[in-house]
């Protein structure tokens, strides 16, 4: 049995890299011991999630408000737990916060995982990079990209964000729940995103796409950010929140994605989000930007298209809604979930990849 901390640099909470260390967490605590730390407050969702996995929840001080505190605190926790593995999710190199306090605290087992291609903090990220360097005993990456941006030329192990083909299949039920909330007749179009609202995910680009629309496609913004206010205002200033919709966070994405036409992503950078994987899981075509890595596209069904240019966004959503029925999308689900599975995306068979990962590591 191994002793296992998961670590979200970002907060554990309804984000992709959290759904990442749920699925893995959930699998491995059948047979390890599992702890994950937080340094906010967390969703009653997740402690369920947590409690019903035997997994342990440890809070530390919140990490941009009390830096000193949470590398204190963190060291602490790792020095008096012994964990044999510490895993370290984030987008750069100020996860050398993590891994160089689990350094000092004795653990000899030290993961970085990266999750993006692109950092939002360069400065700090090429500032603390000398310590990522030596304080990771280990290096993995969601995706070649991510791997190849953040380790610059050193080896790393890929670990696909999978995810449970069961429970991504398209229910009528709560498609029909989810229009009837907006008002949306099934003679419209809905397109989806689902994202933290900052600048990285982009949502505002999407607000002149839907106004050149025809009026019968709508949009649903799923998620929460600092962004969100801002774009809101747009959207009522532009007289489209008759047409563009906020969800908030909320616990049942799968039933938005049963209720959504087609996906959409204007990200400015990607590594390869784990929303765009649970699209396409429930057999949803998607069009993305081209800034996401084409690593993301595991069924065909994936349209990649510039940011500079709203006509083709529109030309693509056009011809990809002309033809589309729910009926259709369901028939030929099956073969879309062998081809994400074919490509090794099943979570469960990632989880056992990563517990035989880490194992090797502590021979």
């Amino acid at each position: 049995m191994m002793k296992i901390l998961f670590i979200n640099t970002i907060k554990l909470d309804k984000n992709g890299i959290t759904t990442f260390i749920l699925n893995n967490a959930k699998f491995l605590a059948q047979t390890n011991d599992v702890s994950i730390l937080a340094s906010n407050e967390v969703d009653s969702s997740i402690r369920n999630i947590l409690i019903a996995n035997n997994i342990k929840l440890i809070r530390v001080p919140y990490r941009k408000k009390k830096p000193l505190q949470y590398f204190q605190g963190l060291k602490q926790i790792i020095k008096n737990e012994k964990y044999d593995v510490v895993h370290v999710n984030g987008n750069s190199a100020t996860m050398s916060i993590e891994l160089l306090a689990a350094r000092l605290a004795g653990c000899n087992c030290r993961i970085a995982h990266v999750h993006n291609t692109v950092t939002d903090h360069p400065i700090i990220h090429n500032l603390l990079y000398p310590i990522f360097a030596v304080s990771l005993t280990a290096r993995m990456a969601c995706s070649n990209a991510a791997g190849q941006w953040l380790y610059k030329g050193k080896s790393f192990y890929t670990i696909n964000n999978g995810v449970n083909m069961s429970e991504y299949v398209p229910s009528l039920k709560a498609r029909n729940s989810i229009r009837d909330k907006y008002g949306i007749k099934e003679s419209e179009i809905l397109l989806g995103n689902i994202g933290f609202f900052n600048l990285q995910k982009n949502q505002e680009a999407l607000i002149p796409i839907i106004e050149q629309l025809d009026k019968k496609y709508k949009l649903v913004l799923i998620g929460d950010g600092i962004l969100k206010e801002k774009i809101e205002k747009i959207v009522n200033d532009h007289h489209l929140s008759t047409r563009i919709f906020f969800s908030g966070n909320v616990d049942n994405v799968k039933d938005y994605l049963s209720a959504i036409d087609l996906f959409v992503m204007t990200s400015k950078f990607e590594g390869l989000p784990f929303a765009l994987v649970e699209a396409q899981a429930s057999g949803l075509h998607c069009i993305v930007s081209d800034k996401v890595s084409k690593e993301a596209d595991l069924t065909e069904n994936v349209q990649f298209v510039s940011l500079n240019n709203n006509d083709d966004w529109i030309d693509t959503i056009l011809d990809a809604s002309k033809n589309y029925t729910f009926e259709r999308r369901v028939s030929v689900l099956n073969n879309i979930q062998r081809r994400i599975t074919d490509k090794n995306y099943d979570a469960q068979k990632n989880a056992k990849y990563l517990e035989n990962i880490f194992k090797k590591l502590l021979e």
